[in-house]
């Protein structure tokens, strides 16, 4: 049966490049796949090339190629590549990938380019004037009345379709935008399995977005970011990054190099299938609706796993006609600050520094949008969940005071930026530490909608060193 091998590159900015050197160098891998996006990561990327044109891209793509393409080369340029690094600009993300190309005298290498995810902030004027109403899928607010003169950047969420066409057409590597996780190991399932957009492969696809929804975060699925930790040893320090071995029919074995460390088991993959799913009956991607609960997985082997049908029931449903766009505005600045206490009575001296702080901005008549107070070392992961305080006897020796304070305007922020760095003298005792608070920093949000798709014309441009 057609089989292909398909490997982990990355998993976000940054992210470890001795994971994607391993998996070129000793996995035997077909295709290799590089995801290297976040939610906001666009919004970043963006901002960066409004203000420069030859910026906007995941920077790290080019210290991650000028180790990986030595490797490419020396194995016979034997396998393929896709990444999402182009961000806001993939044709200059190209253009210094094919200048470390010619830079290390690597030979002939054909790129493939992929626009049009980025929407113009005129396009939008447009849809709306089609009828479009923008609804948040987040809260059902209908318009973009309230964030319109703050927006930065739109952009969509697309599939596989030109990853494939470029693959068609001889690409070496395939460089894209919001290309989603999951499509950037569809794109070489299909290519290299001879799947279609289709009926007859809706099932297969179902299965490939799965699949890829286990390695799009490279090592999370081979112990790291795991309830596994303590079973996942590292003995060279380098994470293990995961590969399918993807067969014609949508079974697949998922594993890694025998030369990293980590681990990959049932739970491990199961872990990560439930992370960023919201209904397991259908996981929507823009290649197509999967259907995690429709597959088996089983332990064949150390550090092996296989994934099969479970059932007469389809792995995967036709792809929707809509895609995701996310709308990014400008929300504000953050300012924030952490000072340390000792004991004895950290709480008490917290509380102390919290009234102190809140009646400082109070009467300086600033009026900040949120504000977050959380003790480091009690309560500022579990929040409410924390249990409750402990007695004087059995309180912690320390306690952290971490207050984050969101305003409208950069000026506002700064304010109460100094006043967060007051509370650990004019309201304490001696003893207490304190950092050098953080850059206030702007905050992106994102208004996430639907767009039909033809509303989203992609283009693919073919480049190369020859």
């Amino acid at each position: 049966m057609k089989k292909v091998r398909v490997g982990a590159g990355s998993s976000g900015w940054p992210d470890y490049k001795d994971g994607a050197l391993d998996v070129a160098e000793n996995g035997d891998v077909d295709y290799m796949a590089f995801d290297h996006l976040a939610e906001l990561t666009m919004a970043i990327m963006q901002n960066q090339f409004a203000k420069d044109p030859k910026r906007g891209y995941i920077p790290e793509v080019e210290p991650l190629m000028k180790k990986l393409l030595p490797i490419w080369k020396a194995k016979g340029k034997h396998f393929k590549m896709v990444s999402n690094g182009g961000g806001a600009n993939p044709p200059e993300c190209a253009n210094q990938v094919l200048k470390i190309v010619k830079d290390l005298s690597l030979g002939g290498m054909k790129i493939g380019v992929i626009t049009g995810d980025t929407i113009p902030l005129t396009k939008l004027d447009e849809l709306e004037k089609k009828g479009f109403k923008f609804k948040n899928l987040d809260t059902g607010e209908i318009g973009l009345e309230n964030v319109r003169k703050k927006l930065l950047a739109a952009y969509v969420y697309i599939g596989a379709d030109k990853v494939i066409e470029a693959f068609d057409q001889g690409a070496d590597l395939v460089i894209g935008g919001r290309l989603s996780d999951n499509s950037l190991f569809i794109g070489p399932f299909m290519h290299a399995l001879g799947w279609k957009f289709g009926d007859e492969y809706w099932d297969r696809i179902g299965s490939g977005v799965t699949v890829g929804h286990i390695l799009e975060c490279s090592s999370w699925s081979a112990g790291t970011c795991s309830n596994l930790w303590e079973q996942a040893q590292y003995p060279k320090g380098n994470p293990g990054f995961p590969i399918a071995e993807m067969y014609e029919n949508g079974d697949c074995i998922v594993t890694k190099t025998p030369t990293s460390g980590g681990l990959i088991k049932v739970l491990t993959a199961m872990e990560h299938l439930v992370y960023e799913v919201h209904d397991p009956h259908n996981y929507i991607m823009p290649d197509g609706i999967s259907d995690i609960t429709a597959i088996n997985i089983q332990q064949i082997g150390k550090d092996r796993i296989k994934i099969t049908k479970a059932g007469d029931a389809p792995r995967g449903k036709a792809r929707p006609e809509n895609l995701k766009l996310c709308v990014a505005y400008n929300d504000g600045f953050i300012a924030e600050e952490i000072t340390i206490v000792n004991g004895p009575k950290v709480f008490q001296q917290a509380d102390k520094a919290h009234d102190f702080v809140m009646k400082r901005i109070d009467h300086l008549g600033l009026k900040p949008r949120d504000v977050l107070w959380s003790l480091v070392g009690w309560d500022s992961l579990t929040g409410p969940a924390s249990k409750p305080r402990p007695d004087l006897e059995h309180e912690p020796p320390e306690l952290g005071i971490r207050i984050a304070i969101k305003c409208n305007t950069k000026d506002e922020a700064r304010e109460c930026r100094t006043e967060l760095g007051h509370m650990c003298w004019a309201s304490l005792g001696v003893g207490a530490g304190f950092t050098s608070p953080p850059d206030i920093r702007p905050i992106f949000a994102l208004w996430p909608t639907l767009i039909p798709r033809p509303e989203v014309p992609l283009k693919l441009d073919m480049v190369e060193v020859k």
